[in-house]
């Protein structure tokens, strides 16, 4: 009997990760029907799923532990033992690949933003976030919306064409590295400045100093040095020009596509008219754009944002920037903070180099008549705060034009041909 026991025993030594304690599901549905929905909290690993399950409304049952084929297999078999099989877990580093499998059985998949779930308690471990999940899905089907932080789960597409632009964005932070760790040389040899080190004639004059300040010797250390960080750069500025050139080529063939289908329906409806007015209207009409706004930067918004339709008004706009104000307020107490930087970084950056060029290119533009005369004549720290209020109002107005709820030409957004 003590044999039997052992291998459900949480000191097992064998097998923990691919067993399930009989007597922590022993609850199965009263009657020996099905239940009516079947709850499940799981805290994912890249070894092991951590979840808790509650059936209707009976209790929380222990948290155990899986690995995820065999999770995937317990997870199968409860679409047997209940109407409705709801789980959540938190985004992270393993993507959506446990949502689209489990949604393929049927079970309904809920995906929430990653927060620390342990109440403030000093004791944090997967068991105790697993069963905190469990029951903020249990708020969250009882009706409290606010309970999860629920995030939008991309399709496959999607997910795969972020890559590329969060690839180029990888090998961008590595050339400006190697460029930083240039100039860190030659401040610690007392380079004042360096500026481009990296071109030939600044290289020779720089290395010159350092040979007056330093030696010969040194010279030959710091400019085979200066030599390996300059050829890593070439490296990965071949690779960012790469990517950048098919980021672009990728926004002008979606543009020639969407004009050829623009120019095919107004030809069909244009038919009539051309045979009553002799007009040639088979030309097609060349797409669009928003001046300041290029290809690269238009593709990059288009990548990460993905579908813009998924969004139902403009505080989910703004939310999903992190451009939003946050705030530290208590009775008559009212204190401004900084931006809450929640939702997608590369969106809030993308935003933000487009609003310091609508001056430039966007004089017209409705929003900029609030914030022109700070980003001409205020002070440093204000220029920087008009410029992140301008490029919330921005991001909900390409939200507006993208879902044809209004045109650039009403904000007074200038157009130009592709």
């Amino acid at each position: 009997m003590h044999q039997n026991n052992s291998q459900f025993s949480r000191k097992a030594s064998h097998g923990r990760g691919d067993q399930v304690s009989a007597k922590s599901f022993s609850n199965e549905p009263a009657g020996g029907g099905k239940a009516a929905v079947i709850k499940l909290g799981v805290d994912t690993h890249g070894g092991q799923y951590t979840f808790a399950r509650m059936i209707d409304h009976q209790g929380v049952q222990p948290a155990q532990k899986l690995s995820p084929a065999a999770f995937l297999d317990f997870l199968r078999k409860q679409t047997t033992l209940a109407e409705r099989v709801v789980m959540v877990y938190e985004a992270g580093p393993y993507g959506f690949a446990l949502y689209r499998a489990a949604v393929a059985m049927g079970v309904e998949c809920l995906v929430c933003a990653p927060e620390r779930l342990s109440r403030g308690r000093k004791r944090v471990n997967d068991k105790i976030d697993a069963r905190e999940l469990l029951c903020r899905l249990d708020r969250q089907l009882a009706g409290n919306t606010t309970s999860l932080r629920l995030v939008a789960v991309p399709t496959l597409q999607q997910e795969l064409s972020r890559r590329l632009a969060r690839e180029r964005n990888t090998y961008r932070k590595e050339h400006q590295r190697w460029k930083a760790r240039g100039r860190s040389l030659l401040h610690t040899l007392g380079v004042h400045r360096p500026g481009r080190w990296w071109e030939p004639l600044v290289l020779e004059e720089l290395l010159e100093q350092t040979g007056q300040q330093h030696g010969p010797e040194a010279v030959q250390l710091v400019k085979a040095e200066l030599e390996r960080d300059r050829e890593m750069m070439v490296q990965m500025g071949q690779k960012l020009d790469e990517l950048t050139r098919q980021l672009k080529q990728s926004a002008r063939e979606k543009a020639a596509r969407r004009a050829a289908r623009e120019s095919s329906g107004n030809d069909s409806s244009a038919g009539d008219c051309s045979s009553v007015c002799g007009d040639d209207t088979s030309e097609p009409t060349p797409p669009l754009r928003i001046k300041g706004i290029g290809d690269l930067s238009g593709e990059l918004l288009d990548r990460e944002m993905g579908d813009w339709n998924r969004f139902t008004n403009r505080r989910q706009v703004a939310s999903y920037t992190g451009l939003c104000p946050g705030e530290d307020s208590s009775g008559e107490s009212r204190i401004s903070l900084s931006i809450d930087k929640h939702g997608n970084p590369r969106v809030r950056a993308t935003l933000v180099e487009l609003a310091w060029l609508l001056p430039r290119y966007q004089p017209d533009y409705c929003r900029l008549k609030r914030w022109k005369p700070v980003l001409e004549s205020g002070s440093r720290a204000m220029r920087k705060k008009a410029a992140v209020a301008l490029a919330r109002q921005l991001a909900v107005d390409l939200w507006r034009i993208k879902t044809g709820r209004i045109t650039p030409q009403a904000l007074g957004l200038k157009l130009v041909a592709a």
